[in-house]
């Protein structure tokens, strides 16, 4: 039987290659982009603008998402019980499998996520506006103040990545969605950019490896037939 790194290497050798250039990105957003841009954000965009991402940020809710994954798995698995074709069995126990990735792959992204928040410690922009605070404190700062990365980033990423492994007819409204909502993260000034390129990536990096840990054995977690 193939371990763990067998099964997830090629994948971590590509997420590697891209990890030096988000964090590349990042890092340069941390020094000279996103403070004026939390303030263009805070103080100069249209409040209308500001109304409506309030409203769009709302779908990164992650009760919203889990709640899906747990009614799929809950439906699939009742339905595989009370099936008496064997075929149908199967099939529907296969969909309960790609509902509990989905569910594994979002709560593994963030766990690993409010690791990192306390970790780094970074304030949130509201600090900034408010008592000038730009910085970091590394374990020295509560969850709710902790801005890197971006929870509702994580939250919408880890959501749409799985549902496009599910239903993958569909992966670009997924990746429309996730992206549009990530937006609103800094756009509302409630995180810097950099928090939302961090938390993306770390979602998408979960996804891709969780994904390939539940296809080892040449089992598909699509919902629907090539």
């Amino acid at each position: 039987m193939k371990s763990t790194y067998d099964v997830l290497a090629n994948d971590l050798k590509r997420l590697g290659l891209w990890l030096v250039p988000i964090v590349t990105v990042a890092v340069a957003f941390i020094l000279y982009w996103d403070i004026p841009l939390a303030w263009y954000f805070e103080k100069e965009l249209d409040p209308s603008i500001h109304k409506i991402m309030g409203m769009v940020t709302e779908a990164a809710n992650s009760a919203i998402w889990f709640g899906l994954a747990a009614i799929g798995l809950l439906s699939s698995w009742v339905l595989a019980q009370r099936t008496h074709d064997a075929d149908r069995a199967i099939r529907f126990k296969n969909q309960a499998r790609a509902w509990i990735f989905m569910l594994v792959s979002m709560l593994t992204a963030a766990a690993l996520l409010n690791f990192l928040k306390i970790a780094i410690g970074r304030y949130r922009p509201r600090y900034l506006f408010n008592d000038d605070l730009f910085g970091f404190e590394p374990f020295g700062v509560a969850l709710k103040m902790a801005s890197l990365p971006s929870g509702h980033a994580q939250s919408i990423w880890s959501a749409m990545i799985a549902l496009a492994f599910l239903t993958p007819r569909y992966a670009p409204v997924y990746v429309a969605v996730a992206v549009t909502v990530s937006i609103s993260r800094f756009v509302t000034a409630v995180h810097f950019v950099s928090d939302v390129i961090v938390g993306s990536f770390l979602s998408i990096a979960v996804a891709i490896l969780m994904r390939r840990w539940f296809e080892r054995n040449n089992q598909s977690i699509r919902l629907t037939p090539r």
